[in-house]
This record gives C-alpha cells, sequence and structure tokens, in this order.
C-alpha cells in the first residue's frame, strides 16, 4: 500500500511541476496589468504568542512529525516499466521554544495575515526569512473540505503538498519583486481535518537576497480552476491565464534574520543562520563548474556541535535527509533546515570530506 501510494505521489509531483512551469510562464506576461492589492487582519498580541510558539513548533519539532526510516520502492518510468527509488530517512527532534524565540521571535511578523480566495480562506500564521531563505505556516480553510491543495503523510516523504488541478488560485513568495522563492510544504496530517489544512513551507531562495529586499506573497487568481485548460488549444489558453489577476501581501517588515559565513577563500565558503546553510559548491571541494552546480555532488553536510553532537543535514550513501528542503543554484548548494541550530555552539561544519571549523 505505501509504494502504491507514493507511485501516485510521485505522478501528482510532476502534474504540479509542468502546471507551475505554465504558471510562472505567463505571469510575466500579465504582471504589469495586475490589480496590486495590500492585506493585512490584526489579531490579539496574547494570541499571537501563542501562534509563535505553534510556528517553532511546526517547523522545527517532532511534536505532530514521525521520523521516518529509509523506503525503497519502484516508480513508473514513464516509458512502460519502474525505476527503483529509495526515499531517504527523516529525523525530527524536540524544539527548544525558549531557544527558538531567543534566536528568531524578533524576526517572526508581527500579526497574522487573513485574506479571503474565492471559497478559501488563507491565513499566513507566521514567516521569518534570511538571505537564503525563509519559514512560513499557513492554514487554508474550505467550508465543505479544502480542494486547492493537497497532501498527506507521503508527500511530507518526497516533494511537498500541491496545488490541484481544482484550485483556482496558486502561491507563491517573492522578494524584491523578481526573486521566487522555490519551496516544499510540509502538511500536518494530525491537526488537518478535511475543512482546515495546517501547513509549514520550508523556503529557498534561487538567489541570495540583498539587505534591503522587500518579501511579499503573491497570490495568482484564475477565471477559474486549472483543470479547465486541460481541453484548451495553446492559444486558448494563453487568453485564459492572462485574465489571471495579482494579488500582493507585505509578508514582514521585520528585517531579514543574520547570516554567518565561513570563508576560507579559493579553499571554501558557506553561509548559515538558524534556518539554513548555503555552500559554494566550486571551492575547495575539487569540483568541475559543471559538477558544482549539481546538488548530487553534495555527498555528505553535517553540523558539528561543540558539546560533541551533530546534526547531519544529509548524507547521500546513508540515504539521509533531514532538511526540511534542499536547492541547488548557481550560487551553490542551499538546505532549509528541520531543526532550530543555534550558530553560537557550532564547533565545524563538514561538507563532503571537507571541514569548516567556526572560528
Amino acid at each position: 500500500v505505501v509504494n502504491e501510494r507514493l507511485k501516485d505521489t510521485y505522478m501528482q509531483l510532476e502534474k504540479r511541476r509542468t502546471v507551475y512551469e505554465n504558471r510562472r510562464f505567463y505571469r510575466r506576461n500579465f504582471r504589469t496589468a495586475a490589480a496590486i492589492l495590500l492585506v493585512c487582519l490584526a489579531i490579539p498580541g496574547v494570541v499571537y504568542a501563542s501562534v509563535k510558539s505553534g510556528f517553532f513548533e511546526g517547523m522545527f519539532g517532532n511534536e505532530t512529525k514521525t521520523s521516518t526510516e529509509v523506503i525503497h520502492t519502484e516508480i513508473d518510468d514513464g516509458k512502460g516499466g519502474t525505476v527503483a527509488v529509495d526515499i531517504p530517512s527523516k529525523e525530527y527532534v524536540p524544539v527548544d521554544e525558549a531557544k527558538a524565540t531567543e534566536l528568531l521571535g524578533k524576526w517572526v511578523m508581527d500579526k497574522p495575515i487573513i485574506t479571503q480566495i474565492g471559497e478559501h480562506t488563507l491565513t499566513v500564521e507566521s514567516f521569518a526569512y534570511d538571505r537564503q531563505g525563509a519559514l512560513m505556516y499557513f492554514t487554508l480553510k474550505r467550508e465543505g473540505g479544502v480542494t486547492a491543495l493537497a497532501g498527506n503523510e507521503h508527500t511530507n516523504l518526497t516533494k511537498g503538498a500541491y496545488f490541484t488541478e481544482e484550485a483556482d488560485f496558486y502561491l507563491s513568495v517573492e522578494a524584491s519583486g523578481e526573486i521566487t522563492g522555490c519551496d516544499n510544504i510540509y502538511l500536518d496530517t494530525e491537526k488537518s481535518t478535511d475543512d482546515c489544512m495546517y501547513c509549514y513551507s520550508y523556503i529557498l531562495w534561487p538567489e541570495a537576497l540583498t539587505k534591503d529586499a522587500s518579501v511579499n506573497l503573491i497570490i495568482n487568481k484564475y477565471p477559474g480552476s486549472a483543470k479547465e485548460t486541460n481541453a484548451m488549444s495553446d492559444e486558448e489558453e494563453q487568453t485564459w491565464w492572462a485574465k489571471t489577476t495579482t494579488e500582493q501581501i507585505r509578508l514582514s517588515g521585520k528585517g531579514q534574520i543574520p547570516n554567518q559565513c565561513i570563508d576560507l577563500g579559493e579553499n571554501g565558503y558557506l553561509e548559515y543562520s538558524p534556518i539554513s546553510i548555503c555552500v559554494d559548491m566550486s571551492k575547495g571541494l575539487g569540483l568541475s563548474a559543471e559538477e558544482a552546480a549539481d546538488p548530487y555532488y553534495m555527498k555528505h553536510l553535517e553540523i558539528k556541535y561543540k558539546d560533541g553532537s551533530s546534526y547531519i543535514i544529509s548524507d547521500q550513501e546513508e540515504n539521509i535527509n533531514n532538511s526540511g528542503y534542499t536547492l541547488g543554484t548557481d550560487e551553490g548548494y542551499k538546505a532549509a533546515f528541520n531543526r532550530l541550530v543555534d550558530p553560537e555552539q557550532i564547533a565545524e561544519i563538514i561538507v563532503n570530506e571537507v571541514s569548516f571549523p567556526v572560528q
């Protein structure tokens, strides 16, 4: 049963990728004509304090997340056969709420944002970001059942929850009007119901942000459900997408979580914060320019702490993936952490077989 549902998940993710590429293409054409709306709804501070706690637990904790071992399965190769796939193991650990508040509290947006999108109600409960990535906790509600987003315990093991063909809108997070974040949406299957989905989005920027970058939630609203385009000609589909409107919502004015770096010159460079890491794979690892841009060549990434413990973010040989999301970019290999990292407690960071000591 697990294998069959994983196969279905991979098929859905391929559809998600194709539709997402179409959305990005057509969005460039209608952006200048899109309606720009600013929305913000406040709730009392005492309520929001508990929401922040839910944010830290949801992004970094293990109260509603279950650690998993490696899963060996097969999926359709699209050519009438199958291909073997190993789903890496993933470990979740408890989060220290007090430490999370100390490290991140001042950077988390002040109040939730609520907006109505057709029959769905979107609430961005919490958001925080650094120059390499971001974290967003949101809920999506619809009386009679959420239809725009789908996910389960198996999408949590692969590429995350996805927008369905029933959706009449699409969400993305954008910085400075030009950098669209890539994300993995983890669905809290314990909290979620048919009418309300609890989601934790791990976001990475394809390009590092400048210090003055503004970050916005982009809601693309379609003239109907996405599945309507299935029976359209290319010309009809282009006309349909051109009718899409855009709502832009400022997510946070709190600024960026500070990043620290280890600069070894030509022998290596990386940046890290409590929520993410970016490794310049072109320096110190013996890789060609082509190999440095390929995330396949990240064989092992580990943070070793001063107390002797460690956090293995990924290990290719052992099939370990303890990240919220990873992304290969021209700037380097990026990872969003699935647990809180205290930069002051790091002794060294290991990339493949290269040590980056923290001075």
